[in-house]
């Protein structure tokens, strides 16, 4: 039958990616992912599945999500924050937690009212001079309605805008128009708008989150917090926020085995967006170890009067006939030069240097026989050399292998 093949094209070699048992087969285990998609998420991450391998008895890759925030939407305000504060989320399993600063803070009650000021009117409760204090500061302008005066003499106040503060360390406490880059202006009035003097005060503690700036360390999670999130460190306290996830990576715990291609690993989210493609394994040419995955050589064949499936070479017993495990059993297989039908047929694939198919008829360690599929490089029944390397060499053909 000419020189025989050598063992390792039949995947005997490889022990498996855990080292822990002997599958002898071929194909390769998931060493690694990369993202295409991290997806978002507020509920809870999601669970990653790896597809069954197409090699028989292949063991399925697993893995344990990661994830990291990636932006926080507040919920509850909180008290005494200051801007340029950085929060750690609470909760969640995780070995660093994510840190989000303080991009803006809002004033929460009505401040005091320190100066009344001057000709400020309030005929009801409901409809007095209303001053609205700006700064550069103040992203959202501070707004109040004078609801009681006494000749002109503004008494009390209520808040119909509260502002938004954007400078950075501790917030105004005092406020007036013209001092320290503040402006007052009087309108809306039951009577006219010349209301002029007032001075009001904020204490610290009458200043909570509005919004967060990007996220300062996005940290690792393999179970995110419930949202919404509570926060430690700042200033302040009982800010809260629904934090917004993505996955991050996956954790291989199990490299699996038996997988002829990346598609062949493909993985699948429990839920959201997230997308990401296996890194498969590759040989290092240490035979006996679990890093030890050669290219074997991947057949079709008919085991058990169920059809065409592919399958693993146990041994071969002649150029053209193989003992051959697929998932319906073990069969000693025939190569054939078309579509394999019955029980006891096999087919090889070979590929040209143009992509070129042809169906393998005879195979030694050095050469194989051809039947032509859609190829033309070669006539039916060329003895060719053949090779693993894809794209296949001038002159050769690439036998299918993983």
């Amino acid at each position: 039958m000419g020189r025989p093949l050598n063992k390792k094209y039949f995947g005997n070699r490889n022990i498996g990616t855990t080292g822990t048992g002997d599958n002898k087969i071929g194909g390769e285990g998931v060493d690694s992912v990369t993202a295409n998609n991290e997806g978002t998420y507020t509920a809870g991450l999601p669970t990653a599945t790896f597809s069954t391998p197409d090699l028989p008895t292949g063991v399925r890759a697993t893995g344990i999500v990661h994830g990291h925030a990636l932006s926080a939407g507040t919920t509850n305000n909180g008290s005494s924050y200051r801007v340029g504060d950085v929060l750690t989320v609470a909760g969640g399993t995780q070995t660093s937690a994510a840190t989000f600063p303080v991009a803006a803070i809002i004033t929460l009650s009505t401040p005091t009212l320190v100066n009344g000021g001057t000709n400020y009117d309030a005929s009801s409760p409901t409809n007095g001079d209303r001053v609205t204090f700006t700064h550069s500061n103040f992203s959202t302008p501070l707004r109040v309605r004078v609801t009681s005066s006494t000749a002109g003499l503004a008494t009390a106040i209520t808040v119909e805008q509260a502002g938004v503060w954007t400078g950075a360390g501790a917030p105004p406490t005092t406020i007036q128009g013209g001092q320290n880059g503040f402006t007052a202006t009087c309108s809306g009035g039951p009577v006219d708008n010349n209301g002029t003097g007032m001075i009001i005060s904020f204490t610290g503690a009458q200043w909570g989150v509005y919004s967060f700036g990007t996220v300062s360390v996005q940290g690792d999670y393999t179970a995110m917090p419930a949202n919404p999130a509570s926060f430690t460190g700042g200033t302040g306290t009982g800010a809260a926020a629904n934090i917004t996830f993505g996955v991050s990576g996956i954790e291989v715990t199990e490299k699996g085995s038996g997988y002829t291609s990346v598609a062949d690993a493909a993985i699948t989210f429990s839920g959201g967006a997230a997308s990401y493609t296996s890194v498969l394994t590759t040989d290092t040419g240490a035979v006996g170890s679990a890093t030890n995955q050669e290219n074997a050589i991947i057949v079709y064949a008919n085991t058990d009067d169920n059809g065409s499936k592919i399958g693993d070479i146990i041994r071969q017993v002649s150029g053209r006939r193989f003992k051959v495990k697929t998932e319906d059993g073990i069969e000693i297989c025939k190569l054939k030069s078309s579509a394999v039908t019955t029980v006891g047929e096999m087919t090889i694939a070979a590929t040209d240097a143009t992509n070129g198919t042809y169906f393998v008829t005879k195979i030694s360690a050095r050469k194989v026989t051809l039947t032509q599929d859609n190829g033309t490089a070669f006539a039916t029944g060329a003895s060719v050399p053949w090779t693993f390397v894809s794209p296949a060499p001038t002159g050769y053909v690439t036998i299918s292998n993983a």
